[in-house]
């Protein structure tokens, strides 16, 4: 048994996992993305297996974060140190691209904000929708602990009707920017699905006894749904390359379904909140939870720069120099090594951004924790005394 201040490294081992999942998501997405698929290449399944990792990967960080938020202390400590990380990365990379190598899109003073505000502008959009969960997490904290266990049930199975359940075995039929089937409300919106994903990661740490579940059910369980998403997958990927936006039928993926307005009635089986992905991302993390605790230092220490991985390898500006110049993963789409050179380009880009992200942690990170210790240390307070000001002012003018 681990004691407090011991992080449990099955899980630091997942979230390793997890972003090696998002990176082969990435090299499927903005590798191949913009190449014309051809129906008898055989390398079109390999893309299409990478393509539903990443979605896992998203689905099981989430859960990660939960089932440690739900009885953890909300701290602007965290927000501030978690932010100051995201951007670093975000005006780091417009100064070197901007300074040193001609960006591949032009930075003008049009999308220059994105670059300078990366979290209001979405740069990232896991990072966006996880920051306002870590602002509401105290708030669906005390809602979940309020809630019998019984009621805690009845809200997970009417979230995942809804949200999992009814998007994944209804299409959306987008004609003239109307929704029917299924409309804006019950497709992937990344901080509502993020709140389901916390009460199901806050279930498993307050009321799931994972000992009633043996490996070997686990592990059945996970790849029956790996295999549905990917057979799924595979069938309409090639239905859509064989009738490109010409037929009822068409995959679309790496977007939320209701961006794109075209007639088509879409089908999806590998988004964040389809049902078998979250089958198979829920399974496999309690695959690893269920695996006999321990701590090594060396393992969470790289463990923590996963989320350095992911802000240096999807920086908007970084990601064409490394998908189209540096790897040009493209011209690996006929190639009969192209499973060997994904594994050695997903191997690459980590060991590479966690090295990156080693020094930031040496030098930068330990002078803003400084700023942030000594500097900084009175802005809670100060945000405290404004918040009971208000509340005041409210109170008065409500009366």
């Amino acid at each position: 048994m681990l004691n407090r201040n011991q992080r449990n490294s099955n899980l630091e081992i997942l979230r390793i996992v997890a972003m090696f999942f998002i990176i082969a998501h990435h090299f499927a997405v903005h590798g191949m993305g913009n190449i014309d698929f051809v129906a008898s290449n055989p390398n079109n399944y390999i893309i299409f297996f990478c393509g539903i990792l990443g979605k896992i990967g998203v689905v099981v960080f989430v859960l990660i974060s939960a089932y440690f938020m739900i009885n953890s202390k909300f701290t602007l400590r965290k927000l501030l140190v978690l932010g100051g990380e995201v951007y670093f990365y975000s005006v780091i990379f417009l100064l070197i691209f901007k300074i040193f190598l001609p960006p591949v899109e032009p930075i003008t003073l049009e999308n220059i904000g994105i670059y300078l505000l990366p979290i209001s502008h979405s740069a990232y959009w896991f990072v966006t929708a996880y920051i306002v969960l870590m602002l509401i997490s105290p708030f669906l904290n005390k809602f979940i602990k309020s809630l019998s266990k019984k009621n805690f049930i009845r809200l997970l199975l009417l979230c995942i009707v809804l949200w999992s359940i009814f998007p994944t075995f209804t299409p959306t039929f987008m004609d003239a920017g109307a929704p029917m089937f299924v409309g804006y409300s019950f497709q992937f919106v990344p901080i509502l699905w993020f709140v389901v994903l916390y009460f199901i990661g806050s279930f498993i740490r307050l009321h799931f006894d994972i000992d009633k579940l043996s490996f070997k059910k686990l592990i059945a369980i996970f790849s029956l749904s790996m295999i549905i998403t990917y057979v799924a997958s595979c069938i309409i990927g090639y239905y859509d390359i064989i009738y490109p936006l010409s037929q009822n039928l068409h995959m679309w993926v790496g977007y939320p379904i209701e961006a794109v307005d075209d007639g088509i009635l879409y089908m999806a089986p590998a988004l964040e909140n389809k049902l078998f992905v979250l089958i198979a991302s829920t399974t496999l993390f309690l695959i690893f939870l269920k695996r006999k605790e321990f701590s090594n230092k060396y393992i969470n220490y790289i463990a923590g720069s996963a989320f350095g991985v992911y802000l240096i390898h999807d920086n908007l500006i970084v990601r064409h120099y490394l998908w189209k110049t540096i790897l040009n993963t493209s011209s690996y789409y006929n190639s009969s090594n192209l499973i060997l050179f994904a594994i050695a380009a997903l191997v690459l880009i980590y060991v590479a951004c966690t090295g990156i992200d080693f020094i930031r942690r040496w030098t930068i990170e330990k002078l803003w924790i400084w700023i942030v210790d000594n500097k900084l240390n009175h802005l809670p307070d100060w945000i405290e005394r404004q918040l009971k000001k208000f509340e005041t002012y409210l109170d008065g003018y409500l009366k």
